[in-house]
């Protein structure tokens, strides 16, 4: 019997450390989470809270994501899985425990029995960020359409590391026309009351845009910064930031504003809420009239039975696509057949839409007679729409050689005539397809080409305004004093030739840009491969370096052809 057993012993070791071995390879991590611990750790670590981080798998290599103000020497680290464990070499890491083996700029390899993990390790330097939770843990459900909305939690922390915002939300849902398709979504968030986000006004709506189709991750921030040096009226406020969706990456993102009626936005009279005041039930619930059609002349609007006192004010409008059009709750056509959304009061009375429009159609007539003059009201067209924005919003339209110029994402608002009685032209909004990038084969030659003009110039459609207005000397000369005295200052700061000083202390040079996004740029570039990618109608570089030095490229000659037809000789 002895003799079997000794005869056995073999085997058994044998088979015990077949066991041992298959045990330690089945440990493994599926997930792995990490969050800054000085942040606090929850008592159940799997209830990960809002600032905690997933590592990113593509192939067979892992990234982790590091916003500003993570101390990487501090992770709190919590894993799924069977492993309990791993070890980095000689440092063994426990799972629900603090850890400083992650370090920014390197890969560590994380080791259990034979698995192992390359995780390289990123952080950004610069930027505040955003982490935003949805209730499901996905965003299937939003990402199907724009009407779909869920409630979820919203963290924002600064790049200092500090807390300033964390709460639940009452929903969210995926924004945008071009970029509603692309996986690095751009999100609409509704807050349940209004926060003042990070100094840029109290609101309870904010946007996360992904600028997925811009590779320099730059083009409306220096839209927006320069039409804020310019004075352009009601120009959006906006923060960089590294965006967290359900812990996961999702990018460089531009937290902005929505362009609204606020005090802290377009800071107008609220037409539409001192319409509901004097009303029984809400605007939405009265009958529909009108026509919902893209037709020349026509309007649409609700039978709305009571109007405040004064209805000369405020009206926020937006220009569109005769096919977006027809989706819009109300508006109207001109006569010359251009679509006005009106975006707020959303929900109009007869009365107000045809005070509006009106005031429109004077306007309309008055850039389409030759002497400038509405023929019915008897008024020029600087009398009906305030020139220092009109000026400035196409000068900015052409510096950028922006593809939206004349037919959408182009904003229109008026106060009360007590306030203001004329027309103004802004927000200036949505410059991702500007400055040589588009996203038509239409405009391929002229959009790239830094010569001839694109909004005064563009035929697409015989109702666009801006070839009507450059015909009138008057708005040109407007425009040639703007250019100089306004608009070509901020394009030398851009381009290194001059200090910001006075007005212009929101524009930076274009290196001071780069400088301050290169490591967020580098996180989001791993996590999306859009350098030169196939599906884009441009190829702009095939790096971050690159892309700045396109962007330099087409803004010196840019403005070496506008010096060349606004600057007096």
């Amino acid at each position: 019997m002895r003799r079997a057993f000794r005869t056995l012993l073999p085997l058994w070791i044998f088979l015990l450390m077949c066991f041992s071995c298959t045990a330690a390879q089945a440990a493994t991590i599926s997930h792995l989470y990490v969050w800054d611990a000085s942040h606090g750790v929850p008592a159940d670590p799997s209830a990960l809270p809002p600032q905690a981080i997933e590592w990113f798998k593509r192939g067979s290599k892992y990234y982790l994501f590091l916003p500003a103000g993570v101390d990487a020497s501090n992770l709190y680290v919590h894993f799924t899985g069977s492993a309990n464990s791993f070890s980095t070499g000689s440092e063994k890491v426990e799972n629900n425990s603090v850890t400083d083996v992650f370090t920014p700029g390197k890969t560590v390899t994380l080791r259990n029995g034979s698995n192992y993990y390359e995780v390289t390790v990123m952080q950004s330097e610069t930027l505040d960020s955003v982490y935003l939770t949805t209730e499901s843990g996905n965003i299937t459900y939003i990402s199907e359409s724009k009407t779909h909305r869920e409630g979820g939690t919203l963290c924002v922390i600064t790049s200092e590391g500090k807390k300033v915002y964390s709460n639940d939300f009452d929903y969210v849902r995926v924004r945008g026309n071009y970029s509603f398709y692309p996986n690095k979504k751009s999100f609409h968030i509704r807050l349940n009351d209004g926060y003042n986000m990070l100094g840029m006004g109290s609101s309870k709506t904010w946007l996360l845009i992904a600028n997925y189709m811009d590779n320099s991750l730059l083009r409306n921030a220096i839209a927006y910064d320069m039409a804020f040096a310019c004075h352009l009226p009601g120009t959006v406020e906006y923060r960089n930031a590294d965006v967290y969706v359900n812990h996961q990456y999702y990018g460089t993102y531009l937290l902005t504003e929505k362009i609204q009626i606020n005090k802290s936005r377009v800071g107008i009279q609220d037409l539409e809420e001192l319409t509901e005041s004097v009303n029984a039930k809400p605007l939405n619930e009265y009958k529909h009239s009108g026509t919902h059609a893209y037709a020349k002349g026509t309007g649409s609007y609700y039978a709305i039975p009571n109007n405040p006192e004064d209805i000369t004010g405020g009206y926020l409008m937006q220009l569109e696509l005769e096919d977006r059009y027809t989706q819009s709750a109300t508006g109207f056509v001109t006569e010359h057949g251009q679509a006005v959304q009106l975006k707020s009061p959303e929900y109009i009375s007869k009365e107000q839409l045809a005070y509006i429009s009106s005031l429109v159609q004077s306007f309309e007539n008055a850039i389409w007679a030759k002497d400038g003059i509405d023929p019915v009201t008897g008024k020029h067209f600087f009398e009906i729409a305030d020139k220092d924005s009109l000026v400035g919003k196409y000068i900015i339209e052409e510096i950028t050689k922006n593809l939206d110029a004349n037919k959408s994402s182009f904003y229109i608002f008026k106060d009360t005539d007590f306030n203001n009685d004329k027309l103004q032209f802004g927000p200036v909004w949505d410059f991702d397809n500007a400055y040589g990038n588009y996203t038509s084969a239409y405009y391929k030659k002229t959009l790239v080409n830094t010569s001839g003009l694109h909004a005064a110039a563009d035929d697409f459609e015989k109702y666009y305004w801006w070839p009507k207005l450059y015909e009138h000397e008057e708005f040109v000369e407007a425009v040639m004093e703007a250019y100089e005295l306004r608009f070509r200052p901020c394009l030398e700061v851009l381009l290194g030739l001059r200090e910001a000083d006075g007005a212009m202390d929101e524009m930076r040079s274009l290196d001071d840009y780069r400088d301050f996004m290169t490591s967020s740029a580098a996180m989001n570039f791993t996590r999306w491969r859009t350098f030169n990618d196939e599906s884009f109608p441009v190829k702009t570089g095939a790096n971050y370096k690159e892309n700045i030095e396109y962007l330099r490229t087409f803004l010196k000659g840019r403005m070496k052809y506008l010096d060349s037809i606004w600057l007096k000789k």
